[in-house]
């Protein structure tokens, strides 16, 4: 595992790793758009119904979403590991990531939607949901059970491909699947076309047919497309998936899949605490939420198209690249959320009458979008280092780092800012973002420095702890 470091044929102009980071980029950005347009379509659509069909499918959401979040991380490390392989050209190494990818993924949802089908009704009772909601939302979920294998997947085969640098094919597959899920959705939901009407069932449905459906087309692609193609050439079927293999599969992607369920559950406990505070509270506080989530799409996809270039960077001995790939992340990154950050000030409240027209909400929410302003640029950092950190095949410390600067610092930190005069008067919902902003500015920090250690340790010839872990898992 001794590697020499030396420069590629272009490290010492830093403006061509410019051309393969926005290609990369920008398909995994509007793939990530319609997998969250798809679950947009389902709100937008069962709200259109009655209040009852939203209420399920919201109810329902908040079991499958964070199982799903769980899955993605789980998977996620296939992206750095197969981008290792890659720049070290070791293409036969490769299908046996991808097999314990997929292995992982079909077994890992077929796992979830077990615990879906035969444990929401009691979950739901154990958590008093309201009686009138059970039936329909565990109707939605035993449908969803079934769909979890088909997203583990279409998610593995996403990841696979996205790091052979053709991610316009989960692009294609992905817009596609809005298209076909807001079909699906009223042809089940109503029965149309001859297809039994479901109820909200139906939305459960036409999950199953969408994620089992984009699946099939993904592996379809890697037989037929020549840069992915090579995985069945090698004998995908040949690899090794004893349970050592999978044991080490696992240990790299379970601190990926707990940052991802962390960060999901933080914002959960948020709203809880919020809700406290009745209606209008929990609503400016969701409606400033997504709308944070919209704004950090764009950067988000660039720092996962980054961990693809640095994790080739180090496999191939070319450490030299690795600033330049993080240095323009991190500028465009920036500089794109200072002008949003601009944008939203300058028009924050036409942006929260898309969503309500109630004077209070908005009034509270205008206050909440302030914070958004200071805080957009610290979570994009945030963002970028913590999957700068993946690439290089470090996965436990953002997990680490981010656990604790949230649930040590923003928590306390919020709560006692909401809800007591320990320090200035009560400040409501405006305390929780305050809290969250002061995590976020520490977990920065770190992130920081944890950084610099790794960079300081690609520059030796000797691969570091991190760099055997992720090697472990090609394995």
């Amino acid at each position: 595992m001794t590697q020499t470091p030396t420069a590629g044929p272009d490290a010492g102009r830093p403006a061509s790793v410019l051309p393969p980071l926005l290609l990369l980029s920008a398909p995994i950005i509007i793939s990530q758009c319609a997998q969250m347009a798809s679950g947009v379509v389902d709100v937008i659509m069962a709200g259109n119904l009655d209040v009852l069909t939203l209420g399920t499918v919201a109810t329902g959401a908040a079991l499958w979403v964070p199982m799903m979040i769980f899955l993605l991380g789980l998977l996620y490390g296939v992206t750095p590991t197969i981008g290792k392989m890659l720049g070290e050209n070791a293409s036969e190494a490769v299908s046996g990531v991808a097999a314990r990818g997929l292995l992982v993924g079909l077994l890992g949802g077929a796992l979830l939607g077990a615990l879906l089908f035969w444990m929401s009704t009691p979950l739901f009772r154990l958590f008093g949901v309201a009686p009138e909601l059970i039936p329909e939302a565990s109707a939605y979920l035993n449908w969803m059970a079934l769909a979890m294998p088909g997203m583990g997947l279409f998610l593995a085969f996403r990841f696979v491909i996205e790091a052979h640098h053709v991610g316009w094919i989960v692009t294609v597959v992905a817009v596609l699947g809005v298209a076909a899920k807001i079909w699906l959705n009223d042809a089940l939901v109503h029965g149309h076309a001859g297809l039994p009407a479901l109820g909200t069932g139906g939305f459960g449905a036409a999950s199953v047919a969408l994620y089992w459906g984009m699946a099939v087309m993904l592996a379809g692609a890697t037989f037929l497309h020549g840069a992915v193609k090579p995985l069945w050439t090698h004998r995908l079927s040949g690899a090794d998936l004893s349970l050592a293999a999978i044991g080490r599969f696992l240990r790299f992607g379970l601190p990926i899949a707990l940052n991802f369920l962390s960060d999901y559950l933080i914002m959960a406990v948020v709203a809880v605490f919020i809700a406290t505070l009745g209606a209008v509270a929990i609503g400016a506080h969701q409606i400033t939420f997504n709308i944070l989530m919209v704004l950090l799409m764009m950067p988000t996809g660039l720092s996962m198209a980054a961990t693809i270039l640095i994790s080739r960077s180090p496999g191939g001995g070319h450490t030299a690249t690795l600033g330049p790939v993080m240095s323009w992340t991190l500028g465009i990154g920036v500089a794109f959320s200072i002008v949003l950050a601009v944008l939203l000030a300058a028009f924050d409240a036409p942006v929260i009458r898309l969503y309500t027209d109630d004077a209070e909400v908005i009034a509270l929410a205008l206050d909440l979008l302030g914070v958004v302003v200071f805080i957009l640029t610290i979570d994009v950092v945030a963002i970028a280092l913590g999957f700068f950190l993946r690439g290089l095949g470090d996965p436990g410390s953002p997990f680490l780092i981010l656990l604790a600067a949230h649930w040590l610092i923003s928590l306390p930190v919020g709560y006692v800012l909401c809800f007591t005069d320990w320090v200035v008067a009560p400040q409501g919902p405006l305390g929780w973002w305050y809290g969250l902003s002061t995590g976020l500015l520490v977990a920065c920090c770190l992130l920081g420095l944890r950084l610099r250690q790794r960079l300081s340790r690609a520059a030796q010839p000797v691969c570091s702890p991190a760099e055997a872990t992720v090697a472990g898992v090609a394995e």
